[in-house]
């Protein structure tokens, strides 16, 4: 199971990096790159250990039916970690940020997320970093391509939700693409057909404004 896997992997790499710390701090190994070896080791731990818990609370949430189990569970560990690694590019997360990814999730999941396990994943990738590629590469074998386009698509929605596409949020998109393992012209193929049904939608709430009035 790709939860318990990665809370086996995180369980063990922190307990490593604090045996790491307690022998600098206890002096046995008096060497001031152990400390920091150790420190490093149980930061990317606690990840591992936040990515295993964020695994088990997504397959609790996830429906039975439709998307294989496993996959599932790969799939909304992504989706949301995706949403807000283009989300706190920036630097910064608002309430209307927090709002969209609730939403996009509950669309592509069928399943709710809590605006506090949103800001508490948030502020879990602000501590310890994000490197979403690498987080990407280890769940994207459980994927298949319509799923890897749908994580593209709900990352297009959080770029459009603010109306201000920086060059911060552009690069964690590549970085999504990268970890997904999907080239160039796949992700300028759905950015076109993403525009595209966006115009189409805009001109049919335009319509139906006009109607009323």
């Amino acid at each position: 199971m790709v939860s318990t896997k990665f809370l086996g992997i995180g369980i063990s790499m922190l307990f490593i990096g604090l045996l790491a710390i307690a022998a600098y701090m206890l002096k046995i190994v008096p060497n001031g790159n152990i400390y920091t070896l150790g420190a490093g080791i149980s930061a990317i731990g606690v990840i591992f250990m936040g990515f295993g818990i964020l695994a088990l609370a997504s397959k609790a949430l996830t429906p039975q039916s439709g998307i294989q189990n496993a996959d599932s569970a790969a799939f909304s560990i992504g989706l949301i970690r995706c949403m807000l690694a283009i989300s706190i590019a920036d630097d910064y997360l608002d309430d209307n940020e927090v709002k969209q990814i609730a939403k996009i999730y509950k669309h592509l999941t069928n399943s709710e997320i809590s605006e506090e396990t949103i800001r508490d994943t948030a502020a879990e990738m602000q501590q310890y970093g994000i490197d979403i590629e690498q987080e990407l590469k280890n769940v994207a074998p459980s994927l298949d391509n319509s799923l890897k386009e749908k994580l593209i698509k709900a990352s297009l929605f959080i770029l459009m939700a603010d109306g201000d596409m920086d060059e911060d949020e552009f690069i964690m998109l590549d970085d999504i693409r990268l970890g997904i393992g999907m080239s160039l012209k796949q992700l300028d193929r759905i950015q076109k057909e993403f525009m595209k049904d966006q115009k189409v939608k805009i001109l049919e709430e335009e319509n139906k404004d006009n109607i009323k009035e």
